[in-house]
């Protein structure tokens, strides 16, 4: 008899059953996963010219000159990073969505909101993690204006200087919209794109307490990045599916929290 036999024959039958229960929803979830990437073309690298050999472990094949990722990995990868960020979402940690490209932009902003977290979809400014006191006063700057405004105090000043106001506060909520109520460093950072977000990924390395969750296509480099997330970052389809399964495990996760 094996060991796992001996254990089971000495637990409590509800208790084997609900095991056996969550193990088959685990199965049937890692299924329907790997399901919805092949449908949203996530499993499309770059041709072969464009590999990165240290993503080489997450390449199943070869195709028309492109290679073929892995999805078995990709659902895994996924699954444990969701278990992290609900985790996370408990502890009450601080959650960042990173994605300035053009077709990943209005996504990050959609599911950062729709998630209740913060979020960069326009240009990362440098320090953002690494010089954090510079970002948090031009935060303060940026509160303090929509307050003014909101409140009247932009009352008694001339147009002229009323209109440089609502520049400043304009340009302001277009690098930091996303990081308005953000208090302290993010404690979780997901990118998107890792090559277009390449001074993200340095800064979180840098500061060395900040857990990486991000989508690594056969272009990028993994190394250092707590969850690589193998799949293509080129397709709307692609980032948009991963953006959704996190957005909507992050959302579930705070609704369970805020009941308790």
């Amino acid at each position: 008899m094996s060991t796992e036999t001996k254990e089971n024959t000495s637990k409590d039958p509800a208790i084997v059953a609900a095991e056996q229960e969550k193990l088959a929803a685990k199965k049937q979830e890692a299924k329907e996963l790997l399901r919805s990437l092949v449908v949203a073309g996530s499993h499309l690298g770059h041709p072969t010219h464009k590999r990165n050999p240290k993503m080489d472990s997450y390449i199943h094949s070869v195709k028309n000159g492109m290679h073929i990722i892995d999805l078995t990995q990709t659902v895994s990868n996924m699954m444990r990073a969701g278990e992290f960020l609900k985790k996370q979402v408990r502890l009450g940690r601080n959650i960042l969505l990173v994605g300035t490209s053009k077709h990943s932009s209005a996504l990050i902003k959609q599911e950062a909101e729709r998630a209740g977290v913060y979020f960069i979809n326009q240009r990362w400014l440098g320090g953002l993690i690494t010089n954090f006191e510079i970002i948090r006063s031009r935060l303060n700057k940026l509160r303090e204006l929509e307050h003014m405004r909101d409140t009247g105090g932009f009352k008694g000043l001339g147009k002229k200087e009323i209109a440089a106001l609502n520049r400043q506060i304009s340009k302001l909520n277009k690098s930091l919209g996303g990081l308005k109520k953000m208090k302290g460093r993010p404690d979780v950072v997901l990118v998107v794109d890792q090559n277009k977000d390449a001074l993200a990924i340095t800064e979180c390395k840098k500061q060395g307490n900040i857990s990486l969750i991000s989508i690594v296509d056969t272009d990028c480099d993994p190394s250092g990045i707590n969850f690589p997330i193998p799949a293509n970052d080129d397709s709307i389809g692609s980032v948009s599916f991963v953006l959704k399964y996190f957005a909507d495990i992050i959302s579930n996760a705070k609704q369970k929290t805020m009941k308790r």
